[in-house]
């Protein structure tokens, strides 16, 4: 289960604000470490992983691809809550042959033989900050400058994404919650990059 805030910045000020500021609602910031991201979703003909409430999302990183099947919806207000199965693959390879997994299982069982296609590419340069009290690593602030193209339309914007890692608690990510809006005055993003992207391409 991935636990995160998604809120809207509104310019790039607020967005270097975030990237040097030393403390954010009490915890402490690591330096931040930037990182080009590149991503492709992916879905068969007829697109039964969207009807089944998920995307799937292919990421290329140095470590090998990474496929993340993610659940749709799950936002209460800037907190998004969502179902999480992810599995690395040396190349890229039909579902039937990747490791076993959940992720596979998954895939397989809304696909089925069916090849995966590209639907669309989103890019972001994402700035990327550990969020700590003490020894323990609460959570991962990520400041991302999104670029999406869907048809003919394009689309840029900037966000911050909080997500909660493995020593923190619901409890801290709801104070950092309520730093970014109150104090920030930023405004919570229900959307997923993903779901976004898909409203973009309605209006292409």
């Amino acid at each position: 289960m991935e636990i995160e805030a998604k809120f809207v910045l509104p310019d790039m000020d607020t967005f270097q604000r975030l990237q040097t500021v030393d403390r954010l609602a009490g915890f402490a910031l690591s330096a931040g470490r930037v990182k080009q991201v590149r991503d492709t979703y992916l879905d068969a003909v007829g697109r039964p992983i969207l009807i089944a409430g998920y995307a799937c999302r292919r990421r290329e990183q140095s470590e090998g691809i990474l496929i993340t099947l993610k659940g749709l919806g799950g936002a209460q207000g800037a907190v998004h809550r969502r179902e999480e199965l992810e599995i690395w693959i040396p190349s890229d390879l039909p579902p039937a042959q990747w490791p076993p997994s959940p992720a596979r299982e998954r895939v397989l069982q809304l696909i089925g033989p069916a090849p995966l296609l590209p639907l669309f590419e989103l890019q972001q340069t994402r700035t990327v900050r550990l969020m700590t009290q003490d020894e323990r690593l609460v959570a991962e602030l990520s400041l991302d400058d999104v670029y999406v193209k869907s048809g003919n339309r394009e689309q840029a914007y900037l966000e911050v994404e909080v997500e909660l890692k493995s020593q923190g608690k619901e409890d801290d990510l709801s104070d950092i919650v309520a730093c970014l809006r109150d104090e920030w005055k930023l405004k919570p993003e229900p959307l997923s990059k993903f779901e976004r992207a898909l409203a973009l391409e309605t209006l292409s």
